[in-house]
């Protein structure tokens, strides 16, 4: 793809979509893992294949799992139930669920392992999961003692028993230890210290445990236990289609106006991210919800709203963009841990929003946007973070001359993001 990406603005046209979108991340992720830990096999399907979701099953094949991948057909096959058992170092590139994942899976194996990833992934803590698995009598640290990976695993199987885990920073680490709790030798409990970030995605975990057969007990999020178990291996597993990357869709709907159905995606989705077309309701949409389907309708008249997103952090640079459009300011709240993603998310929306002509405050745990009567055409740092990429390229649809600076950072994600663009817009 050519360095920059020209958004061609569509202002002034009503739209009326209809749109399929592929798998979720975080499902895939956690199906790939969960699967590698059931006996037997499991075909998954609409699997969705992204950097991230190839780190992790590439990690997995080379750790002796046997995957066949079917990138055309959006599906693969997993022949589970092999525990890690030679020691090697694999790389995760900035995928944070394959390091976060892949850490507690390692530990149940034998063996040395190391578990590295790019400049940005080195930056980004681990400490927190490193300290719980430690309590479970496992074998792990960071090689640069900084909290951050390389982490080096000396797996010697999990014993299990009781455990405290800081989530502030990330669900993930919680996810992580929930995963691989079946397979200690004496069951966990986890304590929380503190509130967790982002609870709908320990929510997601727990779900799809239950999916493949395990059951977890949990005391309003503060306390979990999982007992010694297996997981059973399906025949056939469906993953969702990302709630995340519907966001940006269904933020189009509400700046241009119009209608947007999210086919696929409903009330009873296992993500939580679905629920952001229920944040643009509050700034003035119509949202629908069925089984299968969310649908919003807008007249393009937004007003700013205050609201936490602590739930929602990844739809949090979709919102600041819808927030350009609102007829009053809108505040961001409760979202500190953005600044850990693949990049410092809360700085670098400030920054590029202000290039617009927005006037932004920036705070330590969110932002608060204050619309401006018109925008400039500008050049969009991306910071190599694919959520800025898409959710500014929706600002391109309704102001002229925005240009998406190095768009192959979507492939994190959505590799084909700007195709779909194309063909749904133009």
């Amino acid at each position: 793809m050519k360095n920059n990406y020209p958004v061609k603005a569509i202002s002034g046209k009503s739209i009326h979509l209809d749109v399929v979108l592929p798998g979720s991340k975080s499902i895939s992720n956690r199906a790939l893992l969960i699967a590698a830990l059931a006996e037997g096999e499991t075909r998954i399907s609409n699997l969705l294949f992204s950097e991230d979701t190839v780190y992790m099953s590439k990690a997995l094949t080379d750790l002796g799992l046997d995957i066949s991948l079917d990138e055309k057909g959006k599906c693969c096959v997993i022949k589970g139930g092999k525990l890690p058992s030679r020691g090697q170092e694999l790389f995760v590139g900035n995928a944070g669920t394959a390091m976060r994942f892949l850490t507690s899976y390692l530990a149940l194996g034998r063996g040395n392992f190391i578990l590295d990833g790019n400049e940005r992934m080195r930056q980004r803590p681990i400490g927190d999961l490193l300290s719980a698995l430690r309590q479970l009598d496992c074998d792990v640290e960071s090689l640069e003692n900084n909290a951050c990976p390389p982490v080096l695993i000396r797996a010697h199987g999990m014993r299990g028993g009781e455990c405290v885990i800081n989530g502030k920073n990330s669900s993930q680490y919680i996810s992580s230890v929930l995963m691989a709790a079946p397979y200690s030798e004496r069951g966990v409990k986890i304590f929380t210290e503190g509130e967790a970030a982002s609870l709908p995605y320990i929510d997601m975990t727990i779900r799809m445990m239950k999916q493949f057969g395990v059951s977890v007990t949990s005391n309003d999020f503060h306390e979990f236990e999982v007992k010694s178990a297996r997981y059973h291996a399906l025949e056939s597993y469906t993953v969702e289609p990302d709630a995340s990357s519907a966001s940006y869709f269904l933020a189009a709907g509400a700046i241009l106006s119009g209608s947007v159905k999210i086919r696929n995606l409903g009330k009873n989705s296992l993500q939580g991210d679905a629920k952001f077309a229920f944040v643009l309701q509050k700034m003035g949409c119509t949202v629908s919800c069925g089984e299968d389907y969310i649908e919003l309708k807008s007249d393009g008249k937004l007003k700013g709203i205050t609201i936490d997103m602590n739930e929602m952090p990844d739809t949090v640079p979709t919102l600041a963009i819808a927030a350009l459009f609102a007829d009053s300011p809108t505040k961001i709240t409760n979202v500190a841990n953005l600044r850990i993603k693949e990049s410092d998310r809360i700085s670098a929306l400030a920054s590029e929003l202000k290039k617009l002509g927005a006037f932004v405050a920036e705070h330590p745990d969110g932002l608060e946007i204050f619309p401006a009567k018109n925008y400039h055409p500008v050049s969009i740092a991306t910071y190599d973070d694919h959520r800025i990429a898409m959710a500014f390229s929706i600002a391109g649809l309704k102001i002229d001359g925005i240009e998406i600076e190095n768009p192959a950072c979507v492939a994190k994600s959505f590799p084909d993001f700007f195709d779909v663009l194309e063909r749904t817009f133009y």
